[in-house]
């Protein structure tokens, strides 16, 4: 009688991993279609870009003026930005903050608006008192 072939090994075989990734979409359709905001929190999002867009122009002064005495403390930015730089931060992190808020729980959501705001206000302030002007973009 003839050994059969060994069916563990074809076993094995059925259960590597796949040559090409696949990603399941079904996380995304498990979030809401449309996210209902209150007014607050309309209020609090508004504050927080108009308090990102000065603190954005503030940096974008100095990057034109070529950091003369001045140097930014976002380690994410780097001492020295350029302009370039300064608006793809700006965007990303308007991005970053709304997106949050937009998939946070609707109780959590001015709690993380209002530490944005908090945030922006103190890193305004700050610009302010070593006497760089607020300037509206």
């Amino acid at each position: 009688m003839r050994p059969g072939p060994d069916r563990r090994a074809l076993h094995a075989v059925a259960e590597a991993v796949p040559a090409r990734a696949s990603w399941s979409t079904e996380p995304l359709t498990q979030l809401p279609a449309r996210v209902s905001w209150t007014p607050a929190h309309t209020a609090l999002a508004s504050a927080f870009v108009v308090t990102l867009l000065i603190d954005a122009a503030q940096t974008r002064s100095l990057a034109r003026q070529g950091w003369v005495d001045f140097r930014e403390a976002n380690p994410l930015l780097g001492p020295r930005p350029s302009v370039g730089r300064v608006n793809s931060y700006t965007a990303l992190a308007g991005l970053s903050v709304l997106g949050a808020a937009a998939v946070a729980p609707p109780r959590l959501r001015p709690w993380l608006l209002g530490a944005a705001v908090a945030v922006q206000l103190f890193t305004i302030q700050g610009s302010v008192r070593q006497g760089i002007p607020i300037r509206f973009p």
